[in-house]
């Protein structure tokens, strides 16, 4: 069945705003990813392998049976794997001198920053404040990419942080908002343009969008919530946190260029922000940092309603992966994987927020 609007909008906040009840991932890692999306009735999945930087072909994994039958190509939401994708366009503004990381944001949005209370109720939902000049003054852009500018993950009233900017983690998909409007009034475009010259055109990263469009809306594969039921979320307009659509092979080629790109790398992994010393954890510029037995590794997950996708990338070998499930169980797979492409203690596995 499909959930109502209403249902859905709810059940989105809850999905975005990340679950406190934590389950420990890393206790499926000695499973086969066949056997967990039995288990756990994820009907689609798809993974690419990195090896040195360079995606292998793409592996479908159906936890359903026969009935299901949907080849590697299907196109899912890759909720906040959009952010690290955000995270390259800011990198490569900054290194052609057109944005400042240390500068404020104040500095880019002078006239202060308009916030949508809704942002997933749809363009005509027309609730808003301002975030004031003088507020965006004291937030360095680099807090923004590295949730340490402290503004919640979500809030449908007055958007204002909650600690001095640069001081702790809080990770905010509000602060990837401002970071899309900063992204537009320095380039004068739209996001979907920018992306797309920066990102999609030059890897060729062809079934990709910032947002559902006609020319994919066929291909797009149904998210499936906890307990089999289908669910009805789309983005019809551009969210620099969770809106972007894409397959397993076209996100592997964005993590093979990230790969190659030491510069960019460079940047990524500076100045990080502590999120869990125990656990190696920490938060670089567009993508969590976990050192596990001496090596970095790149990280992020993806928690949209019906969806669950994880990526990762060691920084000094380029070798990784990237899941994208159609299922809101799709996270029990990402340890598997990780185990047999990258192993290591993987202490990620057991951060609460992968629940």
């Amino acid at each position: 069945m499909y959930l109502s609007r209403r249902n859905l909008l709810l059940s989105g906040v809850s999905g975005f705003a990340l679950s406190a009840c934590a389950t420990n991932l890393s206790s499926y890692s000695s499973t086969p990813v066949s056997e967990l999306a039995a288990s756990a009735g994820v009907c689609y999945s798809t993974y690419v392998v990195l090896r040195a930087g360079k995606p292998q072909s793409p592996v479908v994994v159906n936890g359903c049976g026969p009935s299901n039958n949907l080849g590697p190509d299907g196109i899912l939401q890759a909720a906040s794997l959009t952010k690290p994708v955000i995270a390259f366009v800011t990198l490569e503004l900054a290194r052609a001198g057109k944005i400042d990381l240390r500068s404020p944001v104040s500095a880019y949005l002078p006239n202060g920053y308009l916030h949508r209370q809704k942002p997933f109720a749809g363009p005509d939902d027309n609730r808003t404040d301002r975030v004031a000049p003088a507020v965006l003054a004291r937030i360095p852009v680099a807090t923004l990419l590295n949730h340490s500018s402290g503004f919640p993950n979500w809030t449908s009233s007055a958007l204002t942080p909650a600690f001095e900017p640069g001081h702790r983690w809080q990770y905010s998909g509000e602060g990837y908002l401002i970071l899309q409007a900063l992204i537009a009034a320095v380039t004068g475009e739209s996001t979907e343009t920018t992306v797309s010259r920066l990102v999609f055109e030059p890897l060729g990263m062809r079934d990709s969008r910032m947002r559902l469009t006609d020319d994919i809306r066929g291909r797009v594969v149904s998210g499936v919530g906890p307990f089999g039921h289908r669910t009805h979320f789309e983005f019809t307009e551009p969210n620099a946190a969770a809106s972007m659509y894409t397959t397993a092979s076209d996100y592997a080629k964005f993590l093979g260029a990230l790969a190659f790109r030491r510069d960019l790398l460079s940047l990524t992994v500076a100045d990080p922000v502590p999120v869990d010393r125990e656990l190696g954890l920490s938060w670089g510029h567009g993508w969590g940092i976990e050192t596990a037995e001496a090596v970095p590794y790149l990280w992020q997950w993806g928690n949209n309603p019906g969806y669950r996708a994880f990526a990762m990338l060691s920084v000094n070998s380029g070798d990784g992966f990237v899941l994208m499930t159609n299922s809101e169980n799709g996270l029990r797979l990402a340890a598997s994987l990780a185990q047999s492409t990258v192993p290591a203690k993987h202490g990620v596995f057991r951060f609460h927020m992968l629940g």
